[in-house]
């Protein structure tokens, strides 16, 4: 499986002589492929990258399915209504490019749900386009600067990603959103909402049927997205979301094998869920132990737009690398998100829906008591709290705040926007929950350097699982005081009860208080001297005190560092 890469320079006025060799000198040092010469738009791809040619003068760039409603033709509408149809239409990792039929304007359509990049910089009346940075630096022949007001935003709301990049004049085009190029400017616009989906009149309240659809989009996913007649390596874990994918995976003829990553520590053992679900699903599984200390001060690999992998799981990330080389695996697939898709809730919300939909009754009362059964309160607690999230008043442009070692004043105040954040007015607590945690799981699918090796397919992250399950009203994933409920049910013939039925999830903390308390002493320099020091936007004192003091059990704070140290590794991998 040849993990796509493209390279376009888009022009409305027509690209300049000077523009087009220098797209093609870039392109041709890295085997890409000329797809599409024209005045106002040059496209270069990974041989094999171009999937199939959408009917109606467009070129897509990726994995493109078109599945329904018969993959509807861009034809002569305009734009941004072609976009919206083609999205509704088909689905994939991709980034389509359109000449509109009439005119000079170029429009481009990234993918609602994409892992596929798309890298934006104008300069001198042309804009290039392109999947890495790689490409994007050859073809401007300029290296970029670092965008501090990005790190700022980026360690001050966590795992918000947004259309801005950490380095200076570099955007990213958003999920779902479509650019036109034209004489007359840029144009953008989302063709794609997640609020459609989470729409009363969409929403599917038979628990059966909603099993029933959630399943068929986790099999039409994986048929489409993972590909046949390949060995691929599937990231299980033991918990509920991979054991599903190992489900879809076995029913849909593939050829996986399993892998499980076992921490010294009893938290990190998962093997005897792994085990269950591999036997279930006839699965080739290998149990590899996850025994090295990280060092935390080492500078990411490569360039990359935005911090990457976290470090803690770089020996995880060498692990299975090392595991797919020696089994010849084409792709790796992971169940990143299923808690996120699967509506896994952190609060009451889904009991406050019920109430802002039922009013106060038994419908709200039986929520109430699940959530609580969920969260080991009593119903009088859960009640209560979502009765309060019921009452409270649109919060359109929240997501949390975080000023943990940082200098106070250096934390924008307010998140920069993002189109998945612009809810309707009706919009409930739970589902408001639900979509944003799904944002959220975008930011970390990117920058493992096991993708040198093999690209990752991500189902639970497709766009007809993340639709189907938005039209599941959330107090349905809470049935019977179990999270995921509808993903259990869906796959509750296939799997194991030991892995259906299960409550509690392993982790990671003994590792990675491990790992840091063995790093404390290194860390001191790295943070106190590096880049992020020198840029005024840490807390010198509360880092240095926190490091100087005795190792406590009890103090989880260091999570709240961990993501600085990403940080401080990208900047020096960038700035040396």
């Amino acid at each position: 499986m040849i993990p796509a890469r493209y390279l376009a320079l888009i022009a409305a006025d027509g690209l300049t002589p000077a523009a087009s060799a220098a797209g093609r000198r870039a392109a041709e040092a890295r085997e890409l492929e000329r797809v599409h010469a024209g005045e106002q738009l040059l496209l270069f791809a990974t041989p094999g990258a171009v999937p199939l040619a959408p009917a109606g003068r467009g070129i897509a760039i990726g994995t493109l399915v078109a599945d329904r409603h018969g993959g509807a033709a861009l034809g002569e509408e305009p734009w941004p209504d072609a976009m919206r149809r083609f999205a509704a239409t088909h689905w994939g990792d991709y980034v389509l490019f359109r000449p509109e039929p009439r005119g000079r304007a170029i429009t481009v359509l990234r993918a609602p749900c994409a892992t596929l990049g798309a890298l934006t910089v104008s300069r001198d009346g042309m804009t290039v386009l392109t999947s890495d940075l790689d490409l994007l630096e050859a073809a401007t022949g300029a290296r970029q600067a670092i965008d501090w007001l990005f790190v700022a935003h980026h360690l001050g709301f966590p795992h918000l990603r947004t259309g801005r990049t950490g380095l200076a004049g570099v955007a990213e085009l958003r999920l779902g959103e479509s650019l036109r190029f034209a004489p007359e400017g840029v144009q953008r616009a989302l063709a794609w909402t997640p609020w459609r989906f989470a729409a009363a009149d969409r929403q599917v309240e038979d628990r059966r049927e909603a099993c029933d659809m959630v399943r068929d989009a986790v099999a039409r996913s994986v048929a489409a997205l993972v590909p046949s007649g390949r060995t691929v390596l599937l990231e299980l874990s033991g918990g509920l979301d991979s054991s599903i994918l190992a489900a879809a995976l076995a029913a849909a003829g593939r050829d996986a094998r399993a892998v499980n990553l076992v921490t010294p520590a009893a938290e990190g053992d998962e093997r005897r869920y792994a085990r269950a679900t591999a036997a279930a699903c006839g699965l080739d599984l290998a149990e590899l132990a996850i025994g090295d200390m990280v060092d935390l001060t080492v500078p990411a690999g490569g360039r990359l737009p935005r911090p990457g992998i976290p470090a803690m799981l770089a020996p995880a990330d060498r692990l299975l690398a090392d595991h797919a080389r020696a089994c010849g695996a084409a792709a790796f697939v992971s169940g990143t998100g299923g808690d996120c898709v699967f509506c896994s809730p952190a609060s009451a919300a889904p009991a406050a829906d019920a109430l802002r939909r039922f009013g106060i009754g038994h419908r709200f009362l039986r929520a109430a008591a699940e959530i609580a059964a969920i969260h080991q309160a009593t119903a009088w607690q859960a009640g209560r709290m979502a009765w309060r999230q019921a009452r409270r008043p649109p919060l359109h442009r929240w997501w949390p705040r975080t000023e943990t070692f940082l200098r106070r004043d250096a934390v924008p105040q307010e998140p920069e926007p993002h189109p998945w954040l612009a809810e309707p007015d009706d919009a409930l607590p739970g589902r408001r929950s639900h979509i944003r945690s799904i944002l959220a799981s975008f930011a970390h699918l990117d920058g493992y350097a096991r993708h040198a090796l093999a690209p990752s397919v991500f189902p639970l992250l497709s766009q007809p699982v993340i639709e189907a399950c938005l039209r599941v009203p959330t107090w349905l994933w809470i049935a019977g005081g179990r999270d995921r409920s509808v993903a259990r049910g869906a796959y509750r013939d296939l799997l194991p009860a030991l892995v259906v039925d299960r409550r509690a999830k392993g982790g990671m903390d003994s590792y990675c208080v491990r790992a840091f308390e063995a790093n404390r002493a290194a860390l001191r320099p790295f943070l106190l001297d590096g880049h992020l020091a020198g840029a005024g936007l840490i807390d010198h004192a509360a880092i240095e005190t926190y490091l100087r003091r005795s190792p406590d059990g009890r103090d989880d704070r260091f999570y709240r560092l961990l993501p600085i140290i990403d940080v401080e590794r990208w900047l020096r991998a960038l700035l040396g």
